[in-house]
């Protein structure tokens, strides 16, 4: 059902959610501060070739460690019934926001992910439909990054574990943030207002929990990045993946820590049927949360949690423990929309570009070397 656009925008004015947990704070930020496009300022061209040449890196080893294959998927531990997900937490049964957020944390230590029932109202979940389906069908969508350097190229290459299976997607930015927006940009963050609201409230949730994740599993962030508007559409296959599969921090030619502790995932479809299936969903594979799981082949043989995309669920999990996939989908009729926000360690992004602009001199050298 589509609200008529003022409705949409009197009703989302001042609705709350989720009910804030208050164990903690940590500043918002852009995803890479130095990142060509949305995730922060940068040039507008689109090439990946610098003035001197296309730079030439090793293959890390890591992507290697997560080249997905067609082994099979381990026993499923949960999946949804007809009714939809089962919730770990509900937070309408949860008058304490401190308390839920102990319960989430003990949730995220125990099996690495917490899948939660939000309680966002149903009139701000049907304006946020009804706004990104506007946006997709306004061709406001586009690739999640720009290159165009040589820089750009590496950090692309850093953020690309987590936005493997991204083709277009819109960045959600606050008044704050917009600097360095495009013109495409500028005018699709028009008619956002519900959009916006779960963004922002999504982000002060996940500060919420900074201090217990801290205290109890020794998970440090400290900034949050900008929401991510996903579509999921058409005959398409989704490849498993961690969002920060980096190396060992000496290890030569794996990626660096690009700093991304806690993945938020918020779904708001509420056009779903379970006679259609979970796709555009999430599968999430229970490996020990206390490592990252060894490879791809490895985590498919652990137990897999499924969530279907329904509106009001949010998932939370580790960024660089817990292996997922976007669940297959089929046609080009159903769309499944996502909002994502990472946790961030500043400290972790710091010392990522010291390692990037490093992995640069040793390509730059190996091209001097080779073409002495």
């Amino acid at each position: 059902r589509r609200p008529p656009r003022q409705q949409q925008q009197s009703q989302t004015k001042h609705q709350p959610w989720p009910p804030r947990a208050r164990c903690g704070s940590a500043r918002r930020s852009a995803l890479g501060a130095r990142c060509g496009g949305p995730l922060g300022s940068g040039g507008s061209g689109s090439s990946a070739m610098g003035k001197e040449g296309k730079i030439r890196t090793k293959a890390s080893t890591e992507a290697m460690r997560w080249a997905d294959d067609d082994e099979g998927d381990g026993p499923l531990f949960r999946e949804p019934s007809s009714m939809g997900n089962e919730f770990d937490i509900r937070m309408k049964n949860e008058p304490d926001g401190v308390l839920a957020a102990k319960k989430i944390v003990d949730h995220i230590g125990k099996r690495g992910v917490c899948v939660c029932e939000a309680n966002a109202p149903e009139q701000l979940i049907e304006a946020a439909y009804f706004e990104a389906s506007e946006l997709w069908e306004d061709g406001a969508f586009a690739p999640p990054l720009r290159v165009h350097d040589d820089r750009s190229m590496l950090e692309a290459q850093l953020w690309g574990q987590a936005l493997k299976d991204e083709e277009k997607v819109v960045w959600i930015r606050d008044a704050t943030t917009a600097t360095g927006a495009t013109a495409q940009e500028s005018s699709s963050s028009k008619g956002m207002n519900a959009l916006k609201l779960l963004a922002k409230n999504m982000s002060d949730f996940a500060a919420g929990l900074g201090e217990l994740l801290q205290k109890e599993q020794g998970i440090e962030f400290d900034r949050i990045g900008h929401a991510m508007l996903s579509c999921y559409t058409g005959d398409r296959q989704y490849c498993l993946h961690l969002d920060n599969a980096h190396g060992e921090e000496d290890s030569p030619g794996s990626l660096p820590d690009n700093g991304m502790r806690l993945t938020c995932t918020y779904y708001f479809n509420p056009h779903w049927d379970p006679d259609d299936g979970n796709q555009g969903g999430l599968d999430l594979f229970l490996t020990d949360p206390k490592e990252s799981p060894a490879s791809a082949s490895s985590a498919k043989k652990s137990p897999k949690l499924r969530v279907a995309p329904h509106a009001d669920t949010l998932v939370m999990f580790l960024s660089d423990r817990m292996a997922h996939r976007v669940i297959p989908t089929r046609g080009k009729d159903s769309k499944w929309f996502a909002l994502t926000v990472w946790a961030l360690s500043g400290t972790a992004m710091n010392q990522m570009t010291r390692k990037m602009m490093a992995m640069r001199q040793q390509a730059s050298k190996a091209d001097s070397d080779s073409d002495d």
